[in-house]
């Protein structure tokens, strides 16, 4: 799915084939994806429809992509015109997935396209249709104007619906004591809401050898910066409290700037307390730790201010490194994915000794 579509949701309205409905059936709903680019087959969704005695059914559910396809040997006879398939949600189950031109249950029924050039007939009534097309036939064109595709999506440095904004720039100095030559770099981005929770969103930068400086592009509007080490400690590397476009940003990372446990800031007593007892006592690090910048507990990262007072909000410190259960890298390879909710890139990192 396009980047823009990421945590998009869908309400489709879908009415029976014939009514009233025939009780004896078991309805279900069949949900296929293709390649937008290619119009290649991808996976496929199984959707039971339960309750069969009520007029109407409300059905929520959240479909995950995999990078690879999933193929298993089977039985299943599929006429030569078609490959079996398991559902991605369900893999006792499985059907017939036919080729251009064909359809049934068993790819046994041939029927003519009459869709568009470029566009995939799934059966003689549904056209699958090409990118910039739409349509019951995918006859119609979308011009360029009317696309909702990121007509910069190749260009980081440029945002907006004619790349009219200039993406904010930021370079970071990293101190030798800080880093190991060639070891990947995780650069969180805080974006800060008032009524629900912040916003965190994460790219991974390798250091080449011998340097200590990085330069990349903000992939959002954001309120703070941390860098991290896989497994290792925070350090705030930026603090906005307005979001200035087109920003050029340069900072230093020092030893100052770590983001501390508050196992090394408060006694074993205070920290073994329950949550909203232990929180209360974090106004006491400011006054105690006046140089200190950031903290954090299981849950939260603290930024203190300069008036003595801690800002704390709920942050992910951890990745699982298995890209969500699907982890498709070799070797025993960690797999890292940029957003924990809304993923759109993914990558393979050597396993990292803790």
């Amino acid at each position: 799915m396009p980047v823009r579509d990421c945590n998009t949701k869908y309400n489709i309205y879908l009415l029976y084939q014939n009514l009233p409905k025939n009780l004896s059936i078991n309805y279900s709903i069949h949900i296929d994806a293709f390649d937008k680019i290619t119009l290649d087959y991808w996976t496929s969704w199984y959707l039971p429809i339960p309750f069969s005695f009520l007029p109407v059914n409300r059905i929520a559910t959240q479909l995950q992509i995999h990078d690879i396809e999933d193929r298993e040997p089977c039985s299943l006879s599929c006429e030569n015109h078609g490959r079996y398939v398991r559902y991605t949600n369900n893999k006792s189950l499985f059907f017939c997935q036919c080729k251009h031109g064909y359809s049934g249950p068993r790819c046994n029924i041939q029927h003519r396209c009459s869709c568009a050039n470029n566009s995939y007939c799934l059966t003689s009534s549904i056209c699958v249709c090409s990118l910039h097309k739409f349509g019951p036939r995918c006859y119609l064109k979308i011009s360029i104007g009317q696309s909702n595709n990121n007509p910069c999506q190749h260009n980081e440095d440029y945002s907006g619906e004619r790349c009219e904004n200039i993406n904010n720039k930021i370079t970071i100095r990293l101190r030798e004591t800080i880093t190991i030559i060639t070891s990947p770099l995780f650069i969180h981005f805080i974006t800060a809401f008032s009524n629900v929770k912040h916003e965190q969103t994460t790219m991974m930068k390798k250091i080449p050898y011998d340097k200590y400086i990085i330069t990349f592009i903000a992939p959002q509007s954001f309120y703070y910066i941390f860098i991290q080490r896989p497994h290792q400690n925070h350090y705030l590397a930026a603090i906005r409290e307005i979001f200035i476009l087109a920003e050029k940003i340069y900072t230093e990372i020092l030893p100052k700037q770590r983001c501390s446990p508050i196992e090394e800031l408060l006694n074993k007593t205070f920290v073994s307390y329950e949550y909203f007892n232990r929180t209360k006592y974090y106004s006491l690090i400011r006054q105690q730790y006046s140089q200190l910048m950031c903290f954090y507990d299981k849950e939260n990262m603290c930024i203190c201010d300069l008036d003595g007072f801690s800002n704390c909000f709920l942050v992910n410190h951890t990745f699982n490194y298995d890209c969500q259960g699907y982890n498709y890298c070799d070797n025993k390879g960690q797999c890292f994915q940029n957003n924990q909710t809304c993923p759109t890139k993914s990558i393979c990192t050597a396993p990292t000794n803790t």
